[in-house]
C-alpha cells in the first residue's frame, strides 16, 4: 500500500485565520465526548485520526474542555480548546482546521 503524501502547511500565528465549523465547540465536545475514539479521517489528505474530549491537566487551560486529535497510534497531533474553534490555528500554532471540519462527517452527521 502506497503512503499518503504528506501536507505541509505554512506557519502561522495563533489563532490564525477564521474557519467555518458546521460546530460549536460545545456540539463538538458533546459530540466526541459521547463516542470517544471514533476514526475520522482529515480534510487534506484524508489522513486517519481518533479524537477525544477531555480536560487540559495543566497550564493556562487547567480544567478546560478540549478535544485531542490523535493518529490512529495514539500519537497526539493537534489539541483544540473553545478559544481556538473557528480558526485555522491552535493557541500552540497547530494547524487544526483540517481536524475540525472533518468531525462532522466521520459522525455521519
Amino acid at each position: 500500500m502506497a503512503l499518503k503524501e504528506r501536507v505541509v502547511k505554512p506557519s502561522l500565528e495563533r489563532h490564525a485565520g477564521q474557519v467555518s465549523n458546521r460546530l460549536t465547540f460545545d456540539e463538538a465536545f458533546a459530540l466526541v465526548n459521547g463516542e470517544q475514539r471514533r476514526q475520522c479521517h482529515t480534510t487534506g489528505n484524508q489522513t486517519p485520526f481518533v479524537t477525544i474530549a477531555d480536560r487540559a491537566k495543566k497550564g493556562q487551560h487547567k480544567g478546560e474542555p478540549v478535544l485531542r486529535f490523535l493518529s490512529n497510534q495514539g500519537a497526539p497531533r493537534a489539541i483544540a480548546y473553545e478559544c481556538c474553534w473557528g480558526h485555522r490555528t491552535n493557541c500552540n500554532r497547530t494547524h487544526i482546521d483540517c481536524y475540525t471540519a472533518a468531525l462532522p462527517s466521520c459522525a455521519n452527521l
